[in-house]
């Protein structure tokens, strides 16, 4: 029969009997019933698409698409289209021999595979399918296979993997795309919602991806997971993405780690200076129940295996001077066993010491958990400084003044001397504390115990006379925070006493966002600080037409600052200081979404700021700051790409924030002018009311290091939206006062500046000092600073020259299981690796007066260089706190870090404590700016330690020091050990 067919129907016949399935590179054959029907010729160009068989919202963000294109002719290339529009082109580079096998008869090439690596991004998210279209050797093109797509569901994916564990940062984070809507994201931990984010912060890198996908532009989200809130276990969370239109997607998220034994540890007190014995308490929990608990150093020292004492032991019941007994606490299990240790005092190594419990449970699972500080001796209380003290004020509040604030007699104990002197600071918010409404506000500083606190919250700390007794008492110095600011009044609204509160009932008094209104103040209840739940959302406008504020606020500051007056004048030999307002600023807290102050007033003096008009016309009270040059309303329109007629019409940017728009840059610098003139003012006024200049200081926070040092520098964050610069935090008749966390007070980070955020601080005010500072972020209330970022922070304020330094402080270590409510790692000291290099580095201080530049190379619990290096053909190797420098010749360097703003003004004396081989010649040559050098040869002064005389440099600043010690050549292999280096200078430009 098959005689009698002609080739065509013939060709026809194989081809419908032996069908030929080509997938995955494998052939395989199957056999259909046979259909006599005329078909296209087997040979004609023809392709496939392999894998994948559909493109969903699943797997990663780039799409591997594999196949063959094939022609007699020859493929030329492939192409990937999606709705018409061109996506990717690729020529066939990969050998088939499965296609010329199953095609014999037709002679194809063998390179007809391509592999299409193609961004997913680049499909747009209403795509069904993609086409592959292949052009053969004759430049005709032919369909080779189609690809289905289904992008409903949302697609994304997460930044940080990091396990989520105490003292982690516990960031979730990453973005999420799905066609044009916003997608909610909810975190699950073992089926329980811990996290809901809306995927709506701006991630230029996403749009980059995914240029086809609008959304992605803002498609990021961020949270924070509160682990004290999440179930006990180890486990992996799931992150849930949905589009509210039925469509969801899952991915999996970071491992949980949650199951380590917890408790906390107790002993007498909580620094202590040569006690006779140390009697540890530990109340110790897990599901898994307790097998052992040891206590050590926290260096490693073992001091022995506590004793069982007691099972099934209520957290309740284990007695802490800091709560009531009836408060459980709330921690995730209530009941734990007791265990106690008497550690002998004379079994502790020297030194500064932490003492720590050991932990393992019943699964094998260890935690450490953190006890007192001890010490056995503080020589520097005899010690006398040879230049000025550095001063630290330990904050505090009633409760603890009137309980002789234990705390801060301790840190005394251990730290003062010397060049150290360690007072407290207290709190008085000067707008709130008044005879009331009755009184018309009249601030009162004797505010009576009875009206500091309503419903169960403390409305206010203590009275001021109440802080001035109190440094009679303590006899230490007092740093007075007078607070008419935005937390003043930002625990509850109390408008019968709060002249804040009663203000802000007026909305002309208020900032106003771009949108022409305000917000209730307790619009942002769930910020984070040092208050639960602030309310600050309902700002004051700085305006200068704000007059019935700024009147009140006069009359009650000065009022406070007259009783301090008073107090120095009756008590010279007590020293009392003010800081004044912390964080001043224009509203920042509605982050990317409002900016503020368009309040009328404000707009008002805008344009008086720019015209030179009001009380900034030649000869006003403000004409000092006003904008230079002055505009003429063609100038503003040309800036502003408006065509306004009158003065008055003239409006700032309201629309999204343009920092390339100049027209956007004058305003930002405007609303620095606001907040740098109600600084001037603060500090004016209090001068006038009787206070030295030199006792009065700003608080203002710099979270970030790239922050604008003068009123004009040019904006590019969202940090430029809070008014914020140094200079603008320089009163004129006072000093700069900071406020640092995190990053910033370890001098992190690039300013725009191009000089550290500490030297453009001490450029501004060589007198500067720190109001409040910590070395945690507040962005991660649960992560607590370990020892190097600890000791970074108090380095670098202290090497920048601070004149006083104020710690922030109120809760403790052990409180983050048992108490986590009452538990912020941004405000926590006792316990913690900064309570130790804290009081390690005041320690080292009592030798060194301010100013002083000290690099100790570490510490027992920190291996660091400081920042140096070592010189050509020099290694170097950090230890705990020593450097060991060995070298490939006779000679060794050492190389200190680059300094600014730093003054050879008289002659100072540098030492260096280490040991090297006995005839080594070390010499020390600094570099000055101007390109000088200034050497000097070191001499012995015993101990280990040698000493050089630089002379005077009138004028000239120091740039880099580089030391070098010339070895014996019979010792060139000894190399040379450093302990420490300090420059001694005791006077500033």
């Amino acid at each position: 029969m098959i005689s009698h067919l002609n080739k065509k129907l013939l060709l026809t016949v194989i081809a419908t009997v032996a069908v030929v399935v080509i997938a995955g590179g494998a052939t395989r054959f199957a056999w259909p019933q046979i259909k006599m029907a005329m078909a296209s010729p087997v040979c004609e160009a023809r392709g496939a698409v392999d894998t994948p068989k559909i493109i969903d919202t699943t797997g990663q963000a780039s799409i591997n698409i594999e196949g063959w294109a094939a022609d007699a002719a020859g493929v030329s290339h492939v192409e990937m289209w999606a709705n018409g529009k061109l996506l990717a082109t690729v020529k066939p580079s990969i050998a088939r021999a499965d296609v010329a096998s199953a095609f014999p008869q037709c002679k194809f090439p063998t390179v007809s595979g391509y592999a299409f690596v193609l961004a997913r991004g680049v499909i747009p998210p209403h795509t069904s399918s993609l086409e592959v279209r292949a052009v053969n050797g004759g430049g005709r093109v032919f369909n080779a296979g189609r690809v289905s797509v289904d992008f409903l569901k949302p697609f994304g994916m997460l930044d940080v993997t990091e396990p989520i564990k105490a003292d982690g940062r516990n960031l979730i984070s990453g973005w999420v795309v799905a066609g044009q809507v916003p997608v909610k994201v909810r975190v699950l931990a073992q089926d329980k919602e811990m996290l809901v984010l809306l995927a709506s912060n701006q991630r230029d890198d996403v749009a980059k991806i995914f240029p086809a996908w609008p959304q992605a532009a803002t498609s990021g989200f961020e949270g924070v997971l509160p682990m004290h809130k999440l179930p006990r276990g180890n486990y992996r969370l799931r992150i849930l993405f949905e589009d509210g239109k039925g469509h969801n997607s899952e991915i999996v998220g970071p491992q949980v780690i949650n199951d380590l034994p917890f408790g906390k540890v107790l002993a007498q007190h909580d620094k202590m200076m040569s006690p006779g014995t140390i009697a540890l308490r530990a109340w110790l929990a897990d599901e898994q129940g307790i097998r052992a608990a040891y206590a050590e150093t926290e260096t490693g020292t073992p001091l022995g295996k506590m004793a069982l004492t007691k099972n099934g032991q209520l957290l309740s019941a284990f007695s802490d001077p800091r709560f009531n007994r009836d408060k459980a606490g709330d921690a995730p299990l209530r009941t734990g066993d007791l265990y106690g240790l008497n550690v002998p005092f004379a079994g502790i190594p020297s030194g500064l010491q932490r003492l720590q419990v050991r932990v393992e449970d019943n699964a094998g699972n260890t935690a450490v958990l953190p006890g007192p500080l001890v010490l056995d001796k503080n020589p520097g209380v005899t010690q006398a400084c040879p230049g000025e003290k550095l001063r630290v004020f330990y904050p505090g509040g009633a409760v603890d003044f009137r309980d002789d604030f234990r705390q801060l007699q301790e840190l005394r104990d251990m730290a003062q001397g010397g060049c150290v002197e360690i007072g407290f600071r207290g709190r008085v918010e000067y707008m709130r504390t008044t005879k009331g409404k009755q009184a018309d506000y009249i601030f009162d500083s004797n505010f009576p115990e009875r009206l500091r606190s309503r419903n169960g919250k403390g409305m206010s700390g203590e009275s001021l006379s109440e802080l001035l007794d109190t440094a009679l008492r303590f006899r230490a110095p007092l740093m007075v925070t007078l607070d008419g600011g935005v937390w003043a009044d930002s625990k509850f609204s109390a408008p019968d006493l709060d002249i804040v509160d009663m203000l802000e009932q007026d909305e002309r008094a208020v900032q106003w966002n771009q949108f022409g209104k305000s917000e209730p103040d307790d619009a942002l209840k769930s910020l984070a600080g040092a208050t639960d739940s602030p309310e600050l959302a309902r700002m004051m406008s700085l305006n200068h037409y704000n007059r019935r504020f700024l009147d009140y606020k006069k009359r009650n500051l000065q009022a406070a600052v007259r009783e301090i007056v008073k107090f120095n004048q009756a008590h010279p030999a007590s020293y009392v200081m003010v800081n004044l307002d912390p964080d001043e600023y224009i509203n920042p807290w509605f982050y990317q979404t409002q900016w503020y102050d368009y309040n009328p007033d404000t707009l008002r003096q805008y344009r008086e700021w720019l015209f030179h008009l009001g009380p900034y016309a030649n000869g006003g009270e403000l004409a000092f700051s006003r904008h230079e040059p002055g505009l003429t309303l063609a100038d503003v329109n040309r800036l502003a790409k408006q065509s306004w007629k009158d003065v008055s019409a003239v409006e700032p940017p309201r629309k999204s924030i343009d920092y390339g728009d100049q027209w956007q840059q004058l305003w930002t610098q405007f609303r620095r002018h606001l907040v740098a003139r109600h600084y001037d003012d603060l500090a004016a006024w209090a001068v006038e009311a009787g206070l030295l200049p030199e006792r009065i200081y700003t608080s203002q926070t710099f979270i970030q290091a790239d922050v604008a040092v003068s009123i004009t520098d040019r904006a590019n964050g969202w940090n430029d939206q809070a008014g914020v610069s140094i200079e603008g935090a320089k009163p004129r008749q006072g000093h700069l006062g900071v406020i640092l966390y995190g990053p910033g007070s370890r001098n992190e980070g690039k300013p725009r500046s191009g000089s550290s955020l500490i030297d453009n601080i001490r450029r501004t005010d060589p007198e500067w000092g720190v109001v409040e500072f910590h070395p945690a972020t507040i962005a991660f209330p649960e992560k607590l600073p370990d020892h190097m970022e600890s000791y970074a922070t108090m380095q670098a304020l202290i090497n920048g020259g601070a004149h006083f330094l104020s710690p922030m402080w109120g809760s403790y270590v052990g409180d983050r299981m048992v108490h986590p409510n009452n538990f912020k790692a941004y405000d926590v000291m006792e316990g913690s690796a900064y309570e130790y290099q804290f009081v390690w580095w005041l320690r080292t201080m009592q030798a060194w007066p301010v100013g002083s530049l000290f690099y100790p190379f570490g510490n027992a619990l920190v291996k660091s260089n400081d920042g140096w290096t070592p010189a050509a053909e020099t290694h170097l190797i950090s230890s705990y706190g020593e450097l060991h420098l060995t070298g490939e010749g006779a000679r060794i360097g050492l190389v200190s870090p680059q300094w600014e703003t730093r003054y050879l003004t008289a002659p100072t004396e540098f030492t260096i404590t280490g040991s090297w081989p006995q005839q080594t010649k070390v010499s020390a040559v600094l570099l000055m700016e101007n390109g000088e050098k200034l050497s000097c040869s070191l001499r012995s002064i015993g101990q280990n330690r040698v000493r050089c005389l630089f002379p005077a440099a009138q004028k000239r600043q120091m740039s880099r020091l580089t030391l070098e010690w010339q070895l014996p050549a019979a010792q060139q292999k000894a190399g040379v050990k450093i302990s420490d280096v300090v420059f001694k200078l005791t006077e500033h430009r």
